[in-house]
């Protein structure tokens, strides 16, 4: 066996790495937070129904309300004898051919069991009468109490991230304060000389930071606002500075660049001295193929990304956000997946991570069309993509038509004109 061979070999295939990431143990917190500050939180509680669901038989059309048995008694004509808005007490039938006048979302008066809508109905002064051609039916028209859920029913499972519907029931059952996840606070840590801050005078040796931009914009759109960003020199005690800060006080490290196998790449040596336990270094996969991962006090996960651009932040969608969510309750739900819009091959034993651009289908399915960069460098060329497909190792000719897991750079994709909107909204606040 080739030493290309051997060295490939003890390398992790990707699902290996994330098994390997998944099984890390993360430290995450809970704490208290009012209802209205706890949407986009992962739930570390259960919320039940603390009563019936609806809480009692609800009418869910204007009109009147009768006795049915009066209806087939052969009564047509009823006698107005009240009305029962919602919000008021139950009211009660006072004689037999009397009807109320009900609104939706009232509680059912005593003795009726029947609602007729008002556009069934003709009306004289305090005298209502069913059309001919309208056949009422006993209880028609409400919304009867526990038919949604009885009290003590499970409305939202712990682990759940909180959206809108979810605030609304929370509301619905008085619960004015949730425990839930906090959210872990993660250190962006970039390293290299040639780096200089955004704004800065930039020599012609020298780039921008980008990268822990990139992945701190990825974080927020999944709802990961915590973060601070640092910036470490080519150094072994300046490396060794910033990592030993940022596992002092953040939960989650997250670092780009100085993982490969060159002099000045410092960051395992680093980590190693500061008492990280490097759980793997290297997967078999493009981009990225350098990534590390481990584990420092306090279980507190390492995750060191490739320095190059698109390696950088494929990682992170890749491992980083997926094990965020999962470690902080979310269930674990079903890949979305994509089909390979065209006929692409790709001849090297390793895992692929190919940029595409997605259209709609006519019947729905998702279409990934390929848009590959030019080299892992080439993050501006990702601008023209949606996200990425991952194509397994092993294979080398992947069919227009195959179905393969799919990664988004946006939770959701905005068309030219929806961007165009926020823009011009953006403005006109400003």
């Amino acid at each position: 066996m080739s030493v290309a061979n051997v060295a490939r070999r003890s390398m992790l295939s990707v699902a290996e790495a994330e098994k390997t990431i998944y099984q890390t143990v993360f430290p995450w917190k809970t704490e208290s937070r009012p209802l209205s500050r706890a949407v986009g939180r992962f739930l570390r509680e259960e919320v039940r129904a603390d009563r019936d669901f609806p809480p009692f038989d609800r009418i869910t059309m204007d009109g009147i309300a009768i006795a049915y048995a009066d209806y087939e008694g052969g009564a047509r004509r009823f006698r107005i004898a009240g009305m029962q808005p919602a919000g008021a007490p139950a009211g009660a039938l006072e004689a037999p051919g009397d009807c109320l006048e009900v609104m939706t979302g009232a509680v059912l008066p005593r003795g009726c069991d029947c609602i007729v809508p008002v556009e069934e109905l003709g009306r004289s002064g305090e005298t209502a009468e069913i059309k001919p051609e309208f056949r009422p039916e006993r209880m028609q028209h409400v919304h009867r109490r526990g038919s949604d859920y009885p009290a003590g029913s499970l409305l939202i499972p712990a682990g759940t991230r909180l959206s809108a519907p979810h605030i609304a029931v929370c509301a619905a059952v008085g619960r004015g304060r949730l425990l839930v996840s906090r959210d872990p606070r993660i250190a962006l840590v970039a390293t290299g000389d040639e780096l200089v801050e955004v704004g800065e005078p930039v020599a012609p040796h020298q780039v921008r930071i980008s990268n822990v931009y990139a992945v701190e914009a990825a974080l927020a759109l999944h709802g990961f606002l915590d973060t601070c960003r640092f910036h470490a020199r080519d150094e072994r005690e300046a490396v060794k500075r910033v990592l030993a800060q940022a596992l002092e006080t953040f939960d989650v490290v997250v670092i780009s660049g100085g993982v490969s196998a060159g002099k000045l790449d410092l960051v395992p040596e680093a980590l190693e001295a500061l008492g990280v336990q490097e759980l793997f270094h290297k997967v078999r996969q493009r981009p990225g193929l350098p990534f590390w991962f481990g584990v420092g006090p306090g279980n507190r996960p390492v995750f060191a990304l490739p320095g190059n651009p698109v390696s950088t932040l494929v990682c992170a969608y890749r491992y980083l956000l997926p094990y965020l969510e999962s470690t902080l309750g979310a269930p674990p739900g079903a890949r979305e997946r994509a089909l390979l819009a065209e006929d692409f091959r790709f001849e090297q034993h390793l895992t692929l991570f190919l940029p595409v651009r997605l259209e709609r289908a006519a019947r729905g399915e998702v279409l990934a069309y390929p848009r590959p960069v030019h080299g892992s460098g080439d993050f501006g060329g990702l601008t023209a993509s949606d996200g990425f497909i991952e194509l397994p190792e092993g294979q080398d000719h992947f069919p227009a038509g195959s179905l393969w897991p799919l990664y988004r750079w946006s939770p959701r994709t905005l068309t030219a004109a929806g961007a165009a909107e926020l823009s011009l909204n953006a403005e006109a606040e400003a």
